[in-house]
């Protein structure tokens, strides 16, 4: 059975983590796999008022996060097998 490796980097907004995922990724020949903030349709509300808006934007996150990994989940059926 193939062994599986997962690094996760977190970090608070502009400290360069996407540039440093990116960097390790080419690097370690990884599979890149980046949050995706720009469908987060919280995140404007979230940037005027984020004490009313942080939970609905980290749901959002999280689903999201949590739909990523399912997909990651399906094996690819082109991919090699040997």
């Amino acid at each position: 059975m193939k062994s599986v490796h997962y690094l996760a980097i977190e970090g608070v907004i502009g400290v360069g983590k996407t540039t440093l995922s990116r960097l390790l990724s080419e690097r370690l020949g990884a599979r890149l796999v980046l949050e995706i903030v720009e469908e987060n349709p919280f995140l404007p509300d979230f940037y005027r008022d984020m004490r009313r808006y942080a939970f609905q934007t980290q749901v959002f996150f999280l689903l999201s996060r949590y739909q990523q990994q399912m997909d990651l989940k399906q094996p690819d059926l082109f991919a090699p097998r040997w």
